[in-house]
């Protein structure tokens, strides 16, 4: 593992993620290439910024889909200030998966 990825917003979400919610499935997916022929992204040189996240963990037992997002976005509220522009959730409990 380079020490440019030890870094890297991805490996900090994935730290984080798993830090605060010991999941039992965490993927994570850099999708920013898909995105870097848009409009508002022309002149953006920051290769980390569209990610797809599924997370499977009982810590969203109990919670609604909104809720459970708003525990994503609060753990990664650092990131989503500083240059992740889109963040797209797939959130579920053990039981669901």
């Amino acid at each position: 593992m380079s020490l440019n990825y030890l870094h890297s917003t991805e490996s900090i979400i994935r730290q984080k993620l798993t830090k605060a919610l010991s999941p039992s499935i965490l993927e994570i997916y850099n999708d920013s290439y898909l995105h870097k022929y848009h409009a508002p992204m022309k002149n953006n040189t920051n290769l980390e910024s569209h990610f797809r996240i599924i997370i499977v963990s009982d810590a969203f037992k109990g919670h609604g889909q909104v809720a459970r997002h708003k525990i994503v976005y609060n753990l990664l509220k650092e990131e989503l200030e500083n240059g992740i522009h889109a963040l797209q959730l797939y959130t579920k409990t053990c039981e669901e998966a």
